[in-house]
């Protein structure tokens, strides 16, 4: 994980980033955790705001906003609209993030999908891939639901350097309602 130059992020109309969460501890706790130097930005009519950004091993950027009003509190956006990576890599604060439902900004994510999706063509796929482990019985096991490249890659990723080794892998969904034709590590 290194942080990232936010000054590169804020007003940026090259990408997208996506209003994922919020996330319930004090700014000053979040800062220091990521070591980070936050950007600090005047928000028209809400005020002095905090402002930093990291980027994980798998590629992932998130990027906090903290407005100084209420230092408990505190947004945070991603490069890509897949919550469920956001909570992987943010399992120290569980019980502190609140995600917002996915409904709640459905038109803007759907808007921006729309705009950037020439330049970021993963964003057509936030469900097409899904990570898949061998059971005991020898036979594939579904793990969670269908998500993104990124995402799948990064869980299995995870998932195979853990302590209890079984054999995890990625395929793409040919059907994403389905999670019944996966392809072996082999590809048969």
């Amino acid at each position: 994980m290194h942080l990232l130059d936010v000054t590169k992020i804020l007003g940026s109309r090259e990408r997208p980033m996506f209003l994922l969460a919020e996330l319930w501890v004090n700014r000053k706790t979040a800062r220091d955790f990521y070591g980070a130097e936050p950007v600090i930005a005047e928000e028209p009519g809400l005020g002095l705001a905090d402002y930093w950004g990291v980027q994980f091993d798998c590629g992932m950027k998130i990027f906090f906003e903290f407005f100084h009003l209420s230092s408990e509190c505190g947004l945070i956006y991603s490069d890509m609209p897949c919550v469920q990576h956001l909570q992987r890599h943010l399992r120290l604060w569980h019980d502190a993030l609140q995600i917002f439902p996915e409904d709640v900004f459905e038109l803007d994510r759907n808007s921006m999908i729309q705009r950037f999706h020439h330049v970021m063509p993963e964003l057509l796929e936030l469900h097409a891939y899904q990570v898949w482990r061998q059971g005991d019985d020898g036979n594939p096991m579904p793990m969670g639901d269908p998500t993104t490249r990124r995402d799948a890659q990064c869980w299995s990723a995870e998932l195979e350097s853990s302590m209890h080794k079984q054999i995890y892998w990625v395929s793409r969904c040919d059907d994403v309602s389905s999670k019944t034709q996966p392809l072996w590590p082999d590809g048969r």
